[in-house]
């Protein structure tokens, strides 16, 4: 089965599932219910993770040529899947579920050979090799990459938008550089995504098969972008360094150490929800769920695009790093400022409906 084929066929196994296990879903209590910090409106079915997984078993294994890695990425991935399943519908601890995603990570290293051996030259004075270092490095970006979608999850759309963000440039620079691993794994990943979207993204017309992910969709997603970024920077095919496959996830890692920081300087648990996440504070500033969401699903398509068009248009390594500390840093400064933003923007937008009112 080609890419393509494969693709469209993962699309129409996750859109068939979201329809028939939402019955499923209200009878076993796999649901999310409104209280506390879940601002949403009814009873919605929390199976998108399991539906968007199941999507892409299904087909990954008919790939021709296959994928190299497959059966050993299904099995983190089902982890994953399992323990986020197993969270929505009880809470597991963080300690539980950082230990699932440090096995699945090391599943990916040591089941798939794909270790993150060196940086490049970040510093433009050679590759910089990590040796023992290269394994728990490896373990620790994966962990990250994972939370830092599963910390996006905080509103409809977000995660699966942002994990497009991610997968579509992935899939076009693999589709253009020949490299069939990487090349249909990002796709089939894509499509899953794409088919859980149209019963999540915020529009009028889904609100009645409204379905959420979970943290077992948002892990999986996180875990299909860190495997994809590793084999496209250090599988048997490598089209980009290891640089340019941190641009893929950019804006989401960065938002997951800034929300880390800011819980532990008020003494919290770096794991404690709250809601002082970049999109809790646009949602403040007036802005509809739909609008924050195609903002940022579309700032993070931009870095990522950039970084991945900066590597293949022969831009250094350690240019490519000096534009991630800077993308980061700016980050930071929108962060530490966002209240004062959130003004700035609720009064622009009253200023404007205004001026529509009153020409």
């Amino acid at each position: 089965m080609s890419w393509i084929d494969a693709s469209i066929v993962t699309l129409i196994v996750t859109l068939m599932l979201l329809f028939a296990l939402r019955p499923v879903a209200l009878a076993t209590g796999l649901v999310d219910r409104p209280g506390g910090r879940k601002t949403h409106v009814g009873i919605v079915p929390v199976i998108g993770g399991i539906c968007m997984w199941i999507g892409i078993a299904v087909t990954l294994p008919l790939m021709e040529p296959g994928v190299e890695g497959t059966p050993v990425f299904l099995v983190a991935s089902g982890l994953l899947l399992t323990i986020g399943v197993i969270d929505d519908r009880f809470d597991l601890s963080a300690k539980v579920r950082l230990i699932g995603q440090a096995t699945a990570a090391l599943f990916m290293c040591l089941g798939a050979n794909l270790v993150a051996h060196s940086l490049g030259d970040l510093f433009f004075f050679g590759n910089i090799g990590l040796g023992w270092l290269a394994l728990p490095f490896t373990i620790l970006v994966a962990i990250a990459v994972i939370n830092a979608f599963n910390m996006l999850d905080g509103m409809d759309g977000l995660a699966g938008s942002m994990g497009l963000a991610a997968l579509v440039p992935a899939v076009i620079v693999s589709w253009f550089a020949g490299a069939n691993y990487s090349l249909s794994l990002a796709a089939i990943v894509l499509c899953a995504i794409v088919g859980f979207l149209i019963f999540n993204f915020p529009l009028p017309f889904n609100r009645p098969v409204r379905t959420f992910m979970g943290d077992a969709g948002s892990t999986v997603i996180g875990f299909g972008v860190i495997w994809v970024g590793m084999e496209m920077a250090h599988g048997t095919q490598p089209v980009i360094s290891p640089v340019t496959a941190l641009w893929l996830a950019a804006l989401p890692i960065f938002d997951l150490f800034i929300s880390f920081g800011r819980r532990v300087a008020k003494g919290q648990s770096p794991f404690s929800p709250d809601r002082g996440h970049f999109h809790h504070i646009l949602q403040r500033a007036g802005f509809r769920d739909r609008e924050i969401v195609l903002m940022m699903g579309g700032s993070g398509l931009i870095v990522s695009a950039l970084g991945v068009a900066g590597h293949k248009f022969g831009v250094p390594d350690g240019t490519l790093f000096i534009g991630l500390i800077a993308l980061g840093t700016l980050q930071v400064w929108i962060y530490s400022r966002a209240w004062r933003i959130a003004r700035w923007l609720r009064r622009y937008r009253r200023g404007v409906a205004v001026t529509h009112h009153h020409p």
